[in-house]
């Protein structure tokens, strides 16, 4: 990058600083050419069995060159070296150690660097395990480590900031975006690229098996991995989640944006293919569907990079990365479109010729049973995957044909992908109470029978405490869900719904895993992953759809109540200048009293300063109470209002009644003004801002919206109607949004328990290396419900 930087900033780099830039680009071309001696080494090598030693070593090689380029990165953020332009942009002296090691993955090269290493990470665990299928899983492996090696070398992180072809050290650099400086940045990501790069493992498994045509070996080398990238990627996204919900300030956790999608269709394919693995164990059957169920998480998540990384969605995300350099973007769609074809193309020619050998058998239909309702969950688990896959498509269909790219909202994710997420649930409460071999409809009926009512009672009670609870008693009965089909329901009526389905899930599972828990341990697993998602599931949908707000404006030398609150501004710990500022408000209500401070601080873009807040959150056993802040604000901007129309002007919504002429226009003493209904909560008033013509010009007879807001009429459009109100502050007016958010523990608790219950089925799946161990895992696939009364017959 070339600076137009002032004389003060010509500064020579040490040497050493400049040696390690160009070991970093060096080590990057050592692994491309690596990773291509290891694919080359393994795709010769039935006809050069010599090249296959020196192409593991290429290949160990090749990520080693990696790790060193990662940990040199590292060491230039450590010690702030602003010549090289990505430090510079995502490196700051004043910030703490770990957010200047965070800084790595805070841009775009950066984040290709930790995927490299991710991949390279799980390439090298996972490749001495792959017996028959190691020559494919490692050119694969090699292709792809190449392919992401060889666009670091275009978009590098060791590029040099120069000054007339010289390197030199600006006097500060750019440091992480505002909403980057949290705890979250220095974990999450990790986490979450952990769980990307270890989807490599799972593709290069369903390609190596697609080439040889080892269908069933590969089987319980790659369920244990995959049980991995599905834990990885689901806390990741949790961690994501709390993220958004403790920055962001819009008080949730998850607003189906593009790039929020682009994690979340990997994790649902990967639980599809987690649950296609069990039958093909269990049953022999799904043997050509799971080979493409191992690849989709892998080439999704390479699609959604390369919408995310392409520029494509600049304008419609919060989360998206500036345009790759060119010829870094025709390396990664190069890769996406010939991984794409490759693999979809020998699944078809593999499928075509299984489906014709039919050696797949046929089981015979008794009853209800498992095999059909896991079927079933992961058609609607392919739905919701491919669902938001789709939506987040949407901006570049719309780019691709001239529109303006528009994400879409949340509310249409809603109203269709529930209609997957409910019969999901019900299947996921439904499978642990059914055996391999079968169950009576009259049995599962029963079983199902004992579920459901346990389910109504809990449900029940979560009714009741809803009913009594001071907060919900508040909440509104005219708040209405939209469904499709013009369909509406009342919202608590929708939530108690939902919830329900959790509670199914939760009683059915810990049902199954008491009679099991002295026969299979290793089962209780499962059942712990399902209840910990169905929990996290019950706190996302309690505490949205229950959730209240209420804006209003706290002036200086007066209050404002919200939510029950009497809220007074008690100033700043600091000033507007400092990033660790807060905001003080002391809200009280009742005998209750407690000091909210959000962050507030500005921080200067170009030539523009721009107001960074952070909410405040005070948790409570069983709900959140979440306090954002906006920027201060001495004066309203103008809002021109079309007659009839209805605006909302903080908290106050104003409604455009009629406009008032007394005189002659054009002379003075005329004036001019608008009727404005105005509401604030239950209470509503008219008002009547007026202009007047005098001999000195235009006088302004503003309305008080409160003691401390005003509002007058700058002008009154003659032709339309409409009308231009401006609102006025008389002091600092701090306009906040306060959130009641019930049972946000239950999002944290339920992504704790499904943590916990990933790793333990990955630790209790690993691969056996004793007689017994191997013996004891069979019987364990095959384990059902202890054999109901006249079941007999249905053993195979």
């Amino acid at each position: 990058m070339n600076l137009d930087l002032p004389p003060p900033t010509l500064i020579r780099p040490p040497d050493w600083s400049l040696d390690l830039g160009i070991a970093g680009r060096c080590l990057i071309w050592f692994a491309i050419a690596a990773f291509a001696f290891a694919a080359f080494g393994w795709l010769v090598a039935p006809w050069f069995s010599r090249l296959i030693k020196p192409a593991k070593v290429g290949f160990s090689i090749g990520a080693l060159c990696l790790f060193g380029a990662f940990v040199i990165l590292g060491v230039l953020f450590a010690t702030n070296r602003l010549e090289f332009e990505y430090v510079w942009k995502h490196g700051d002296g004043t910030n703490p150690l770990q957010y200047r090691i965070a800084g790595i993955w805070s841009g775009q090269e950066g984040s290709f660097l930790l995927w490299a290493c991710t991949s390279a990470l799980f390439g090298i665990l996972a490749v001495r395990k792959t017996e028959a299928y190691r020559r494919w899983f490692t050119f694969g492996y090699a292709v792809f480590l190449g392919s992401i090696a060889g666009i670091l070398a275009y978009e590098s992180p060791f590029g040099l900031n120069l000054l007339d072809g010289q390197p030199v050290i600006p006097i500060s650099g750019i440091g992480l975006a505002p909403s980057l400086i949290n705890y979250w940045v220095v974990i999450h990501p990790p986490t979450i690229f952990m769980g990307f790069g270890s989807l490599t493992v799972l593709v290069c498994f369903a390609f190596a098996a697609l080439v040889s045509g080892r269908f069933t070996e590969w089987i319980p080398m790659v369920r244990p991995w995959a049980l991995i990238s599905l834990t990885l990627v689901g806390v990741g996204l949790c961690m994501g989640g709390f993220w958004a919900y403790e920055t962001l300030g819009w008080g949730g956790f998850w607003m189906w944006d593009p790039v929020e999608n682009v994690s979340f269709v990997p994790w649902v394919l990967t639980i599809a293919f987690v649950h296609g693995v069990m039958i093909q164990v269990a049953r022999n059957r799904w043997t050509i569907l799971n080979l493409l169920l191992g690849g989709l998480p892998f080439l999704l998540f390479v699609y959604g990079t390369f919408l995310t990384r392409s520029g494509v969605l600049g304008d419609t995300s919060v989360h998206s990365f500036a345009d790759m350099d060119k010829v870094a973007l025709k390396v990664l769609l190069g890769f996406l479109v010939v991984s794409s074809l490759v693999f979809f193309g020998l699944w078809a020619w593999r499928a075509i010729q299984f489906m014709r050998s039919n050696t797949e058998p046929d089981a015979p239909v008794r009853g209800i049973q498992r095999e059909g309702l896991q079927r079933s969950g992961t058609i609607f688990l392919a739905v919701l995957g491919l669902g938001a896959a789709l939506g987040m498509s949407v901006p570049l269909f719309m780019n691709l044909t001239g529109m303006k790219p528009k994400v879409v909202d949340e509310s249409v994710y809603h109203s269709i992908l529930t209609w997957a997420y409910i019969p999901l649930m019900f299947v996921m409460g439904a499978t642990p109470l059914i055996s391999w071999r079968g169950l009576k409809f009259t049995e599962f009926g029963k079983r199902m029978f004992g579920m459901i009512c346990v389910t109504f009672m809990l449900t029940g009670l979560t009714m009741v405490v809803i009913s009594i609870s001071p907060w919900t008693r508040t909440f509104g009965s005219d708040r209405v869900v939209s469904l499709p089909l013009g369909i509406k329901i009342g919202s608590v009526t929708w939530v108690v719904f939902l919830v329900s389905l959790s509670y199914l899930v939760i009683v059915a599972g810990s049902w199954r895993g008491v009679e099991l828990f002295k026969r299979s341990k290793m089962t209780i697993a499962a059942f712990l992953a399902h209840a910990g998602l169905a929990l996290l599931m019950m706190g996302l949908i309690i505490s949205r759809g229950l959730e209240q707000s209420q804006r209003l404006v706290v002036l200086q030398a007066q209050g404002d109540k919200g939510l029950g609150f009497n809220v007074a501004y008690k100033g700043q710990t600091s000033n507007s200048a400092d990033r660790n500022n807060k905001v003080l408000f002391q809200l009280t209500r009742g005998t209750e009293r407690f000091v909210a401070s959000p962050g507030f601080y500005y921080t200067q873009q170009g030539d523009q300063q721009e107001a960074v807040t952070r909410p405040f959150i005070r948790h409570y056993p069983f709900y959140d109470i979440y306090v954002a802040l906006q920027a201060p604000q001495a004066e309203e901007g103008e809002l021109t209002v079309p007659l009839h129309e209805t605006v909302t002007i903080d908290r106050f919504v104003v409604t455009y009644e009629k406009k008032t002429q007394q005189g002659q226009p054009g002379t003075p003493g005329a004036k001019f003004g608008a009727v404005l209904k105005v509401r604030d909560g239950n209470s509503s008033r008219e008002l009547n801002p007026t202009i007047e013509l005098s001999n000195g010009g235009l006088v302004d007879h503003p309305v008080d919206f409160s003691p401390g807001i005003s509002v007058s009429v700058g002008r009154v459009d003659a032709a339309t109607g409409s009308v231009l109100l401006k609102a006025l502050f008389k002091d600092a007016a701090y306009p906040i949004q306060m959130f009641y958010k019930p049972m946000v523990m239950l999002v944290w608790l339920g992504t704790g328990i499904m943590a916990l219950g990933g790793f333990m089925s990955a630790f209790y799946r690993r691969r056996p290396r004793k007689l017994g161990q191997v013996l004891a895992s069979a019987v364990s696939e095959i384990e059902s419900l202890p054999e109901p009364v006249g079941a007999g017959d249905h053993r195979p």
